[in-house]
Order: C-alpha cells, then sequence, then structure tokens
C-alpha cells in the first residue's frame, strides 16, 4: 500500500454553474486536504478522502462568492464538503470508477467519479469531470434562485497527489 496526499499547490477543485437564461459561471475551492491510499496489485483495496472548505469558494466575483458562501453552502453551518471512498474499480487501463459518499449541507449520498489516474512514479495525477445535481444535496438559496440556475453543476478535478 502507497500513501499519497493530495498537492495544493498544484491541484484544482473546480466547477461550472450555469444560468437558465445566461452565461456560466466557473469557480473553484482554494482550501482543501486529502489522501489516497493505493494498492497497486489490488485497486479496488485502495482508498481516498476529501475535505474541501466550502468558505473558500472563488468566482472571481466577491459578492457572488459570499451569497454561495452564506446561501447556497450554508458554510457558516456546514464549514466542509467531505468525500470519502467507499469502493475502486478498474474500468480500462489507467482509468477507474471511484464511489464514495459526497456530504454537502450535512447531506451525504453516493458519488461515482470516472478517474484517469497518470502515475509518474512519486506522484499520482487524477482528472475527472462529472455533472452532480445540486438538489440532492439541498444547495439552493430560495425558490427563485432555484428555478434561475440550472440544477446540474459540473465538477472539475484536477488533482496532483504525492508520496507521503
Amino acid at each position: 500500500m502507497t500513501d499519497y496526499v493530495l498537492d495544493a499547490d498544484r491541484t484544482r477543485i473546480g466547477f461550472v454553474a450555469a444560468h437558465r437564461v445566461g452565461g456560466k459561471v466557473h469557480g473553484h475551492f482554494a482550501t482543501f486536504e486529502g489522501a489516497v491510499k493505493v494498492e497497486a496489485a489490488d485497486p479496488s483495496a485502495s482508498s481516498g478522502w476529501l475535505t474541501v472548505q466550502m468558505a473558500s469558494v472563488d468566482t472571481g466575483n466577491r459578492r457572488r462568492d459570499d451569497q454561495l458562501r452564506q446561501d447556497f453552502f450554508g458554510a457558516p453551518t456546514y464549514p466542509a464538503m467531505t468525500f470519502v471512498a467507499t469502493a475502486v474499480t478498474p474500468s480500462a487501463p489507467g482509468h477507474f470508477e471511484v464511489t464514495g459518499d459526497l456530504t454537502i449541507r450535512g447531506t451525504t449520498s453516493p458519488l461515482t467519479v470516472p478517474l484517469e489516474v497518470t502515475d509518474t512514479g512519486d506522484e499520482l495525477r487524477f482528472t475527472a469531470t462529472r455533472t452532480i445535481n445540486r438538489h440532492t444535496w439541498n444547495a439552493n438559496w430560495n425558490s427563485f434562485t432555484t428555478a434561475l440556475i440550472r440544477p446540474d453543476v459540473v465538477l472539475d478535478l484536477d488533482v496532483t497527489a504525492r508520496r507521503a
């Protein structure tokens, strides 16, 4: 078993949300931590976790970020989003389906993320894009914004993990 920790300087936990009548909002989270345990001989024995600080959201617009923190994420009450892997399944060479429990706003729901993994020796690079429905985790402000903002949010992950 090989242990890895996320390299925060070279990792991006991003997202894209879209308005029903307008453009898209791109953002990322600046503060997070995580670790991975990889069992090369039996990938299904691998595990990992990620904790993201919701107050670290950054869309390039301070007013929107404050509203996301307070109204959509409830960061004062629910400061972190977490993902804990529960199953790792190889799907093709260098590709894995990682299933885990995603918790946002105190609501936990299973999520499977298709990962592409590149092993450079001392580092692993994980990339993935996965669409989630924000309603599953009650990430809504009010009925107006629920109607105005599309429920689907695209998660865009570019993660570098180095040997611990």
